[in-house]
């Protein structure tokens, strides 16, 4: 499943203006430079382990630079601590996106460049390793002799702890990334949420008062819910609504209301999608007798137009599993009947 994370990240940084201020934001100065910006896209896929995606998640964009195009291969963190291999992960999907890149252009005698950006938040701050040389474990006076032979390559930083994004210029964000990149920092941190909320206050009204000022703000309410699951809705309207101006405050009100009016909606479907689950659960007893329990599972995970297609079943099928669409009772394989033998022609 998509994390909260996740979600607010790539819905931020996939929309092209976002994720230029952010790039501008973070580079080098040279390379902002030397980068051709009207030519910026978001590039298809991910790169990051299926095992490893509650953990990061990336997104990569390209651009025009030079004769050739420059990538950009940008991680964010979902968990607050520190990965000491993070730069050796970063080194594994930046050879993967070159492979990639490879297949598609067969002909290619150089590779393009790959800047490896990593977002970051923790307690701590980034204490690991930048450089990937530095993460393999040669110290000794053999240590100048093996460096030519290790790659070597840096990860650009952009650490949202608290206090710490120095290395970011600001001013190259848009107000929604600098938005972001704070929730970024204070997630899970009710305290630091009310107190620090000044901070974007300026950027958050600027967010709210644009012509796409509520898809924004459902964005941000989704994430500050499911980061701040000991706040309420209310609470958590209300600490924004003090940061922001009477227009930014009239689209909070408006935007609470219509999350409250669909979670009544959503409460009242879930609530007949349960009830129709444990009726037919009860007809499927009286009829069958003990109810399988794979069976009991998969109706109390069902959506109700499949509850619905199963209740019309539930008469008429000869099996509880029939009743869900299998096509026949299943068979064990120690109880499957022994393939006849074929007679011999003679």
């Amino acid at each position: 499943m998509t994390s909260p994370h996740d979600a607010l990240f790539q819905w931020t940084f996939s929309q092209r203006e976002h994720a230029l201020g952010l790039l501008k934001a973070a580079l080098p100065r040279p390379v902002v430079a030397a980068v051709r910006w009207s030519t910026l896209r978001i590039e298809k896929g991910s790169f990051v382990d299926r095992a490893l995606r509650s953990r990061h998640s990336d997104l990569v964009l390209s651009a025009r630079m030079g004769a050739g195009r420059i990538y950009f291969y940008v991680i964010v963190e979902h968990q607050r601590d520190v990965e000491a291999l993070m730069v050796f992960r970063m080194g594994l999907y930046m050879m993967r996106l070159w492979e990639r890149i490879t297949r598609d252009r067969p002909r290619l005698t150089e590779l393009p460049p790959i800047m490896p950006v990593l977002i970051h938040h923790s307690d701590t701050g980034w204490t690991a390793a930048r450089a990937f040389q530095d993460i393999v474990a040669a110290r000794g006076p053999e240590r100048a002799a093996l460096l030519p032979h290790i790659p070597c390559f840096e990860l650009l930083l952009v650490d949202v702890s608290a206090g710490r994004a120095g290395d970011v210029v600001e001013e190259a964000l848009t107000a929604l990334g600098k938005v972001v990149l704070w929730c970024l920092s204070v997630s899970g941190d009710d305290a630091r949420l009310e107190r620090e909320i000044g901070h974007v206050a300026a950027a958050l009204d600027e967010v709210l008062r644009a012509p796409s000022g509520l898809a924004a703000l459902e964005a941000l309410l989704r994430y500050l819910l499911a980061t701040h699951e000991r706040l309420s809705v209310q609470k958590i309207g209300g600490i924004l609504e003090k940061a922001v101006g009477p227009q930014a405050q009239e689209a909070i009100v408006t935007e609470l209301d219509e999350i409250e009016r669909r979670g009544r909606a959503q409460g009242r479907v879930q609530g007949r999608v349960q009830g129709r689950a444990q009726t037919l659960l009860e007809v499927l007893t009286a009829r069958f007798g003990s109810v399988p329990a794979e069976v009991s599972a998969r109706i109390l995970a069902a959506d109700e137009a499949t509850l619905v297609t199963c209740t019309t079943r539930v008469l008429t099928a000869p099996t509880p599993q029939e009743v869900l669409g299998d096509d026949g009772p299943r068979v064990s394989p120690a109880r499957r009947p022994p393939a006849r033998k074929r007679a011999r022609r003679t």
